[in-house]
C-alpha cells in the first residue's frame, strides 16, 4: 500500500481551524496520573470531537450544495455534530440512525431542529439510506470518517495538543471509521514524526486492525459491541490510507474493559462518558498501551450515553 496520502494536508487542518474557530470549542486537558494527560473532547459542542469535522465540511461548502439541506448517517455523535453544524449554517438536516442507537441520541437531535429516521441494525444500512436521499434530493451528503474535509477538521485536535502540552511521547486515540485519528496522527506526525500514534478498537469491531492486516478494506460481517459509535462493518480507503501511513499500531479493548475505564472516570474525575469516550482510558488502564516513563496524550471522545449504561457507571 502506498504512503502517499495526497486528499489531505497539514495546511487543510490549520486552515479547518480558522474556519471552525468561531463554531466549536478549545477542549481542556487534564492530567490523570503519572504524566498521562486527558483531552476531554466530550466537552465540545454537541458531546463530542464530531462537531469539529461536520462544521468544517458544512461551513467549506458553497450555498448552492446547501439549498437543499444536509444529511447523513451516523451511529449517534456524528448526527449530533452535522446537526449543529446546519443549525449555525441555517439549513435543514437530515439524520440516519440505526436502530440501536440511544433514544437520548435522538431525542437530541430533535431538539437541535433535525429530521431523524431509523434504518437497519448498524450504522452501514442506515448510511446507505442516506445516499439515497442525497441522490433523490440533492441534500449535501456529509461522510461521517471518509470526507476529506471531515478529516481535516478532526485533525485541529492535534494543534491544540501540541500547544496545550508541549512536546509528548504518544497519543492513543479511538478509532471508528478512522477520521479522528487519520485526522490526528497525520497532523502530528507532521509537525513531529517522532510521536507514537496508537489506535483503540472494541474487540467486537475490528474493521481498521483488519483491513491494515490485510493491506486492503476488509468488511467484517457483523459487529458487536457496547460501543455502538466504533462500530461501522467497514473503514474507508481515506482513513484505511492514514492509519497505514500514520498510525503506529492498533490495540483491542473489550466490552468489559471499557465499562470499567467509564467507572474510573467518574470514581477518578467525575466524567462521565460513552463506552467510544472511555476506549482510549481503557487502553492505557489495561496495559495495552505503554505509558510508563512517558508523556502520554489520551482523547476522551464522546460523553453522548443512554441512562442505563449512565447508570452502570455511577454505579
Amino acid at each position: 500500500m502506498s504512503g502517499a496520502v495526497d486528499f489531505v494536508s497539514l495546511d487543510d487542518v490549520r486552515a479547518a481551524r480558522e474556519r471552525i474557530a468561531p463554531h466549536v470549542r478549545v477542549t481542556p486537558v487534564v492530567r490523570w496520573k503519572d504524566d498521562v494527560w486527558l483531552k476531554l473532547e466530550m466537552l465540545q459542542m454537541g458531546g463530542s470531537f464530531k462537531a469539529r469535522g461536520a462544521c468544517n465540511r458544512v461551513f467549506a461548502a458553497d450555498a448552492g450544495p446547501l439549498a437543499h439541506g444536509v444529511v447523513t448517517a451516523s451511529g449517534g455523535n456524528h448526527g449530533l455534530g452535522v446537526a449543529y453544524a446546519a443549525t449555525r449554517r441555517n439549513v435543514p438536516a437530515t439524520i440516519y440512525l440505526p436502530e440501536r442507537a440511544p433514544q437520548s441520541t435522538e431525542r437530541r437531535l430533535r431538539e437541535l431542529g433535525a429530521r431523524v429516521e431509523r434504518h437497519g441494525r448498524d450504522w452501514d444500512d442506515a448510511w446507505a439510506v442516506a445516499e439515497k436521499h442525497a441522490r433523490d434530493s440533492g441534500a449535501l451528503l456529509v461522510h461521517p470518517f471518509e470526507d476529506p474535509e471531515v478529516i481535516a477538521g478532526q485533525g485541529t485536535i492535534a494543534l491544540e495538543l501540541g500547544e496545550q502540552l508541549g512536546q509528548f511521547d504518544t497519543v492513543v486515540v479511538a478509532i471508528g471509521g478512522g477520521g479522528l485519528i487519520g485526522g490526528i496522527a497525520m497532523a502530528l506526525k507532521t509537525l513531529a514524526p517522532s510521536v507514537r500514534v496508537v489506535g483503540v478498537e472494541p474487540t467486537g469491531a475490528t474493521a481498521m486492525k483488519d483491513s491494515l492486516a490485510a493491506g486492503k478494506l476488509v468488511s467484517l460481517p457483523r459487529v458487536d459491541t457496547i460501543a455502538g459509535t466504533l462500530a461501522p462493518r467497514n473503514v474507508g480507503p481515506h482513513t484505511l490510507a492514514l492509519a497505514a501511513r500514520f498510525v503506529d499500531d492498533v490495540v483491542l479493548v473489550s466490552d468489559a474493559e471499557m465499562k470499567a475505564a467509564m467507572k474510573t472516570l467518574w470514581s477518578d474525575l467525575r466524567v462521565l462518558v460513552e463506552p467510544a469516550g472511555a476506549a482510549a482510558v481503557a487502553a492505557v488502564a489495561g496495559g495495552h498501551v505503554d505509558a510508563r516513563g512517558k508523556r502520554v496524550a489520551v482523547l476522551v471522545c464522546g460523553a453522548n450515553l443512554d441512562t442505563a449504561l449512565a447508570a452502570e457507571a455511577l454505579g
